[in-house]
């Protein structure tokens, strides 16, 4: 199971587009790097998968950690931070976010994003699990991304220097004869003369494309995060670090077995006005669990949630927010409070069913802190890069926060130094393809056996599994076809990893390696050769710290 296309069976492109800086995602940090780049003055392509406002970004609900009250500080930022990390973020990087991150916060307030505010005028700041401090800024109770997603999304509208292309996925990059990302090969559909697949040629090339949730059959992210961008950079040559940290957030809404795909995400804030964890029979457990109890980081909660279901032989445990009242909850919570009575259930009146969902990948494209990949010219940012600031386990709220400080850092590196326009090397030798009817059974078997639990044993039959439906080889290119492919690739690389790291470590949870183990406490980095063969190499942290 170690093998990754070298690029995707596809038509040859029948139209070419021209610009500076190709964008690929719209969401914080696709948006973000777009209006930074723009500033510079470089002219800028954003190729976005479906809709602008399609991504993660708006569903994001608790909102952006940044130090932005007075009796807060960058340090206690970052302790948290590296904390909730369990030993494996890379400290420059932490700091690089929680120094610069306040600015960029009021950055997006420049530009129109509207923040919550207590009564005086002052931002309300809230917490959440693994901060020691009121640090969460947010919008509209829980609607922080539609808040974010809106105000961004009405920036570059206004910017005539900007061009969107909407329900267009991403296939391989184009590189020239020395290496150099020149461009993106692209399908889309409804562009008029950009219809089809075509090509967009790039000075550089940012991905922002997001999470690779999909690849679970549970998960919080909308259905257009099939980790495109990281399996295009593992087809590209570029360097993947630490995918088996996929964070499981403790509280979706459990709707039950019939439900897949997105499933709805009950904000950890609302753990922070008060909420509390309980079990069928109203015995709340996380007491006695973790000193913040309720609070704690989210694999520490995940894994909690996991063992009363395993004990108790269920399928989801209660969050009770009905002491908070019906006003706290009508206007803190609004959107939590409409999703959950539209499925019958009032938050007011009866507790929350809730179980873990797959919900954000710590590890992708490994970037340095500029944001450039290993492959020159090419940039990630956002989930779909691999910054060393999560480490092990996301602190919660830092997500958004990362996108808004590293786009700014892209862009700054981008006015710096921007080469030429290269000519792409053609490459024909598409192959790969998988058959789009294996995805229903890649996703049950990797949340079976690459989920919250983990063992040799789970891991190696998912393997298998991955091993079988690769076999399931395709002819026929189109955006299924493509999607489920990028699906093996990213769930090939996670398992590899995942067997590999024998510790449990933050969100990555091994039932046969119970505790953390020094000699792990490193990254694990993935590519792949000139014929698609997937590699593995284990750095210890201190080698790749900067100094």
């Amino acid at each position: 199971m170690s093998r990754v296309p070298r690029r995707l069976l596809a038509p040859t492109p029948g139209w070419t587009l021209q610009t500076d800086v190709c964008i690929v995602g719209s969401g914080v940090a696709g948006l973000c790097a777009a209006l930074h780049a723009r500033a510079a003055g470089l002219r800028v392509i954003i190729v976005t998968k479906v809709n602008i406002d399609d991504g993660s970004t708006r569903w994001a609900q608790g909102g952006i950690a940044a130090v932005l009250d007075p009796a807060d500080t960058p340090e206690a930022h970052l302790a948290d931070t590296v904390t909730a990390g369990v030993g494996l973020c890379d400290e420059a990087a932490v700091r690089v976010l929680v120094t610069e991150g306040p600015a960029r916060v009021r950055e997006l307030m420049a530009v129109g994003a509207e923040f919550d505010r207590n009564p005086d005028g002052s931002l309300s700041l809230t917490r959440e699990g693994g901060h020691h401090a009121d640090r969460i800024v947010h919008a509209g109770g829980d609607a922080t991304g539609v808040e974010v997603q809106r105000a961004l999304h009405a920036a570059v509208r206004r910017d005539d220097g900007l061009r969107i292309l909407e329900h267009a996925l991403v296939l391989d990059l184009l590189t020239g004869a020395d290496g150099r990302a020149a461009g993106i090969t692209l399908h889309v559909l409804g562009e008029g003369s950009a219809d089809g697949v075509g090509a967009v040629l790039a000075r550089a090339v940012v991905l922002a494309t997001g999470g690779m949730g999909q690849v679970y059959s549970a998960t919080t992210n909308p259905s257009v995060s099939t980790g495109d961008g990281v399996a295009l950079g593992l087809r590209a040559g570029a360097v993947v670090t630490d995918v088996e940290f996929v964070q499981f957030h403790p509280t979706a809404l459990f709707l039950g077995d019939a439900a897949r795909g997105q499933q709805p995400l009950v904000s950890e804030a609302m753990r922070g006005e008060g909420a509390i964890l309980v079990d069928g029979a109203g015995v709340a457990f996380m007491r006695g669990v973790h000193e913040l109890a309720d609070l704690a980081p989210r694999d520490v909660v995940a894994k909690a949630i996991t063992r009363v279901m395993l004990e108790q032989r269920v399928d989801h445990v209660f969050l009770d927010a009905r002491h908070l009242g019906a006003a706290t909850l009508e206007h803190r919570f609004p959107s939590i409070l409409a999703r959950c009575r539209t499925a019958g259930i009032d938050p007011v009146h009866a507790p929350i069913p809730v179980a873990p969902a797959a919900h954000y990948a710590s590890g992708g494209l490994r970037t340095d802190l500029d944001g450039q990949t290993s492959v020159p010219g090419l940039y990630a940012c956002g989930e779909v890069s691999c910054t060393g600031v999560h480490g092990a386990n996301r602190l919660a709220s830092n997500s958004l926060l990362e996108g808004l400080v590293f786009a700014g850092r892209i862009g700054a590196d981008l006015a710096r130094s921007l080469p030429p326009q290269g000519d792409p090397v053609a490459d024909n030798d598409g192959a790969g393809l998988l058959d789009p009817g294996v995805r229903s059974e890649l996703t049950e078997s990797m949340t079976a056996g690459a989920g919250v639990l983990r063992s040799a044993g789970s891991l190696t039959e998912t393997a298998a599994t991955l091993d079988r439906l690769g076999t399931a080889a395709s002819t026929d290119p189109g955006p299924m076809a493509w999607e489920a492919t990028n699906l093996h690739s990213v769930a090939t690389a996670l398992v590899t990893a995942a067997l590999r790291r024998k510790e449990t470590r933050g969100c990555h949870w091994r039932e046969d390696f119970a505790d953390a183990d020094d000699t792990w406490r490193g990254h694990l980095l993935a590519s792949i050769d000139g014929n698609g063969a997937l590699a593995q190499e284990f750095q210890p942290l201190a080698a790749v710290i900067p100094a």
